[in-house]
């Protein structure tokens, strides 16, 4: 009998942690349950883009230089090495419809690619495999939404795209309900990629990295330049004797009041750091999510003035939410317990589990 195959279109491209390492994990879990898993290599032109003034495009150019040189070959090395793609990169709906990848199940996910207020991606038809050859299967894996509400203009567009699914399933209760308030039923809340696999699967990646811990440190892994993580950090630091580490994909993040900055480290060095991390200090999701693999003690910092929606979900979801920095200026306990935290996990983990088996491979 032969295997079942499939495509994922996600957000594999970005040059970011958590978009290639959910990637590989979504991919590696289907590989496991012995789906032909490939990736569709999607490289829209909008990615591309930076600003409609030419002046603030050329000093973005010549300031970003090194870090996308750098950048696209840390990321794209990982892809390269790790999961299994198509051939052919596509840049554009258009193009996926003239040349489609075969395989018996289509599957959209994960990462913000139905978010269309902050991103470009809720509003890329590719995202809701529009492309599909007509009787094909497609279904959605932790597809996240990750906005308040879906915009009066579109709510057309997503309950006729998302509708056409076999199955449906996203990242966040907020999204269920986004999508069930427009009429799209028996939406599955299910985990992020990266927890379909466990601490010592992920223990692979890290093994392959170069970085060897030789003194205890705290983590920082954030976004936006939020620069009172890094003053909370550089206080936790100072109260548990130990060094602040960050890792950031921007040069100029060299800057950061740290004692050690890892520039576009390898994904692998990622996983790494945050494993044998005393603490971590994140706004970030995917900052949020291996710590939480790895158990080690969190401190999450909401985003400007509001929490995401999509880390605060995963926060309840799994009893954490005390680990949610409310007050910047008071230090949170670095001793914590993942024993209920774990229990959660291990159930919604099976949940989402059972449902890539159901509707890829039954």
């Amino acid at each position: 009998m032969s295997k079942v195959s499939s495509i994922t279109v996600t957000c594999n491209r970005p040059l970011n942690y958590g978009a290639v390492l959910q990637t590989y994990g979504l991919n590696k879990a289907l590989t496991q349950m012995g789906v032909d898993a490939k990736v569709l290599d999607y490289y829209p032109e909008y990615y591309k883009k930076t600003s409609n003034s030419l002046i603030k495009r050329i000093v973005h150019l010549f300031l970003r230089i090194p870090d996308k040189i750098k950048g696209k070959k840390v990321f794209g090395d990982f892809l390269t090495n790790y999961v299994p793609m198509t051939k052919k990169m596509y840049h554009s709906v258009q193009e996926i419809k003239v040349d489609v990848p075969v395989a018996d199940v289509y599957i959209a996910g994960s990462d913000q690619i139905w978010n269309c207020k902050n991103l470009p991606n809720g509003l890329d038809d590719t995202f809701f495999l529009t492309f599909v050859p007509k009787g094909a299967k497609k279904i959605s894996y932790a597809a996240s939404l990750a906005m308040p509400e879906i915009p009066s203009n579109q709510v057309d567009r997503y309950r006729n795209l998302v509708g056409a699914f076999n199955a449906v399933s996203v990242r966040e209760t907020s999204g269920a309900k986004l999508l069930e308030d427009i009429g799209i039923n028996n939406v599955q809340v299910v985990m992020d990629p990266v927890f379909l696999l466990t601490a010592k699967e992920w223990d692979e990646v890290a093994s392959a990295s170069s970085f060897i811990p030789h003194e205890r440190y705290i983590l920082v892994y954030g976004y936006n330049k939020q620069k009172n993580v890094y003053h909370y950090a550089r206080r936790l630091a100072k109260k548990l004797g130990i060094k602040v580490y960050a890792v950031g994909v921007s040069i100029e993040d060299y800057l950061l009041d740290v004692d050690r900055f890892f520039w576009n480290a390898t994904p692998n060095t990622f996983v790494k750091l945050i494993k044998n991390a005393d603490a971590v200090v994140t706004n970030s999701f995917h900052g949020t999510v291996f710590s939480i693999v790895y158990n080690v003690p969190l401190h999450f910092f909401k985003v400007g003035t509001t929490a995401n929606s999509r880390m605060i979900d995963l926060l309840k979801e799994l009893e954490l939410s005390d680990r949610w920095i409310k007050d910047e200026n008071t230090l949170l306990s670095n001793s914590m317990s993942y024993s209920e935290a774990n229990v959660c996990l291990n159930k919604l983990r099976a949940r989402s589990l059972d449902f890539l088996r159901r509707e890829v491979i039954k």
